[in-house]
């Protein structure tokens, strides 16, 4: 009897490692792999995405998600569910008017930013991304344009993801921008940030 419960045991162990390898594996199946300074980025197939990445755009959003992400001790190399929601950040934003600003850490904009094309990348690190973020800017709904995951550790593993968001539309020139990411997995927390866009 005992030895019965030991190989139970050990099945569900080694399904509960194969369906976490299942779902890793479809977090970057049919993905173009970018590696930039030991990050790997998994872009859906003819990115638009994929020049900013090559020409180091990013770089610095992926350093500073790198050393974040290895400074949080409750990020814990799983082969289990995934982790958690555990940080958001706003990195970049860019504009007609503002040209590229670096934010991450800023409570505002040192540039007056607006027009036609007004973008705001986020960072998340843990298992949110995609339809599970949110942001708004002056109140009203951002368009996600792209959601890349992120692995920042070399494990082919998905830890976080780069966001870009559209707020040109309706045509608001400042205000606050707010990020949500709710995590996939329980507990299903969510963490959210701001900065006010000058």
């Amino acid at each position: 009897m005992v030895k019965c419960l030991i190989n139970s045991a050990m099945v569900v162990s080694v399904l509960s490692c194969s369906i976490a390898n299942a779902s890793d594996n479809a977090l970057i199946d049919n993905k173009e792999k970018i590696t930039r300074n030991g990050v790997s980025i998994y872009l859906e197939p003819n990115s638009p995405n994929k020049q900013d990445y090559l020409n180091g755009k990013f770089d610095k959003s992926l350093e500073l998600m790198k050393k974040a992400y290895k400074a949080n001790k409750n990020n814990k190399t799983m082969r289990a569910s995934a982790p958690p929601v555990t940080e958001v950040q706003i990195l970049e934003v860019e504009s007609t008017q503002g040209g590229y600003e670096y934010v991450l850490g800023k409570s505002i904009t040192d540039q007056d930013h607006g027009g036609s094309y007004f973008v705001v990348s986020t960072g998340v690190t843990g298992y949110g991304g995609g339809s599970y973020d949110r942001a708004k800017f002056a109140g009203n709904d951002a368009v996600q344009l792209s959601s890349d995951g992120i692995d920042l550790t070399g494990d082919n593993i998905i830890d976080g993801w780069l966001d870009i968001w559209d707020i040109s539309k309706p045509a608001n020139i400042s205000g606050p921008f707010e990020f949500t990411s709710r995590s996939i997995n329980a507990p299903g927390n969510s963490m959210s940030t701001r900065i006010q866009i000058r």
